[in-house]
């Protein structure tokens, strides 16, 4: 289900990197040039490049349902205006507090 997995898999000519996010129902390799799958000549950089990959994917944009969180955020920040009495009256005012780290 919720699973990641970088791997390197022998090649014809050197190294395949794969990678597997969550999102994905299967693993699917680094690209390269061309719209083909990177072949690196040694396991080690195959490796390092897997790594590279996986952690760029993890300290990316936080997302929701494929939706990055900026725009999340500001879809909530319109739900959440003030909201109007009968006419003559003062608004609601919805106080936005922050989460402490």
């Amino acid at each position: 289900m919720n699973e990641f997995s970088a791997y390197t898999q022998p090649v014809p000519g050197g190294w395949r990197v794969m990678l597997r996010f969550s999102r994905d129902g299967h693993p699917k390799p680094v690209m390269d040039v061309g719209n083909k799958p990177l072949v690196l000549p040694c396991k080690l950089e195959a490796t390092e490049t897997a790594i590279k990959h996986l952690l760029a994917y993890m300290n990316g944009d936080y997302r929701r349902s494929g939706v990055t969180l900026s725009r999340a955020m500001s879809e909530a920040e319109a739900l959440f205006k003030p909201i109007l009495r009968k006419a003559g009256r003062k608004p609601v005012l919805v106080e936005k507090a922050r989460a402490r780290a």
